[in-house]
């Protein structure tokens, strides 16, 4: 088997395998939705000084147990997206603004719902190893369209590194900077979310406990030194990541028509529409409701009265929560 279609397959289903910035503070006043755009001069996506001028970068990151000692550069994404795949497993959706060289990974196959979630980037490089024959097929048509950028190993192989051999695949890394030079695309743009002082009406919240399937619970720690979170995927925390906000984003998951190579079907997870959603920061949990009319918009999270929830600046881990899946806050 070639090392591509290795690294197609799910992640192993083995419990015993080895799991191993100054805040510039931007505070614009919450207006009823639609809201104005981001201040100019810093990240739409963090709200963090400076703004980027380079391509948005997003690279797909395996989150199967074999995979988690090998886990890394999750910590320099803007904004890291948490999505069910087949059997119960999740995977990453990491996005870049600041095309960091050092490596990201390990690199897995692309989905078919990735091509709605990220359309609100804009044309962006969009970076993936393997995956199902028919899953290519739709991204590669949204390729054609002109709403992403391949930038798989078998577009640019020169810009992955070809890692260790595991038992159920081979490691790809990748760097967002090599990405950004081979497929430079859309910059950072605004993607509807909104940043400033804590909004009041929250609870206060240590833990998230986030259950995706009976094979993955997902949870998000405050540590209160750092005015951070810790992520922890079962008792694996993930090396390197301190998001100043956790948004869980509750969305409808609908069977695909593929199928991984074990036969698994794919679970389609819907990102247009709307939800609540619960967003973390500062210790705090806020209830909101996620909305996105159509696949090219952003997602806005507004409060009961249609106003923005308002992010702590700094970047976000986003739990693509499903609807039959549950939230424990403690």
């Amino acid at each position: 088997m070639s090392a591509v279609a290795a690294a197609c397959g799910s992640g192993s289903h083995s419990k015993s395998a080895t799991r191993p910035a100054a805040v510039v503070s931007v505070t614009p006043t919450p207006s009823a939705s639609p809201s104005p755009s981001p201040v100019s001069d810093v990240d739409p996506l963090t709200g963090e000084a400076p703004r980027p001028t380079g391509s948005v970068v997003v690279v797909k990151v395996d989150n199967g147990g074999l995979a988690w000692p090998y886990q890394r550069g999750l910590g320099d994404a803007a904004i890291v997206y948490q999505e069910l795949v087949e059997a119960g497993e999740t995977r990453f959706a990491a996005v870049f603004t600041t095309g960091p060289s050092h490596e990201v990974g390990p690199v897995r196959s692309v989905r078919e719902s990735d091509v709605e979630l990220l359309r609100q980037y804009g044309k962006v490089p969009v970076a993936f190893s393997g995956g199902n024959s028919g899953v290519k097929a739709t991204f590669h048509a949204a390729v054609q369209a002109g709403y992403l950028l391949d930038a798989s190993y078998d577009a640019v192989p020169q810009d992955y590194r070809l890692g260790e051999w595991r038992s159920d695949a081979r490691n790809f890394f990748t760097t967002p900077a090599s990405l950004a030079a081979s497929r430079p695309g859309t910059a950072a743009r605004d993607i509807g979310l909104r940043f400033g002082r804590l909004p009041s009406g929250g609870a206060a919240t240590a833990v998230a406990k986030a259950v995706f399937s009976s094979y993955l619970i997902a949870r998000a720690r405050y540590v209160p030194a750092t005015g951070r979170w810790a992520i922890f995927q079962d008792q694996h925390q993930v090396p390197g990541v301190a998001p100043a906000n956790v948004i869980v984003q509750r969305v409808p998951i609908r069977m695909s028509r593929y199928v991984d190579v074990l036969g698994n079907r794919t679970p389609y997870t819907v990102t247009t529409g709307s939800g609540p959603a619960t967003i973390l920061r500062d210790g705090v949990a806020l209830t909101a409701t996620w909305k996105r009319p159509t696949a090219s918009d952003g997602t806005h999270f507004v409060d009961a009265t249609g106003k923005d929830v308002l992010l702590r600046p700094g970047p976000t881990w986003v739990f693509l929560l499903p609807t039959t899946g549950s939230l424990t806050l403690g």
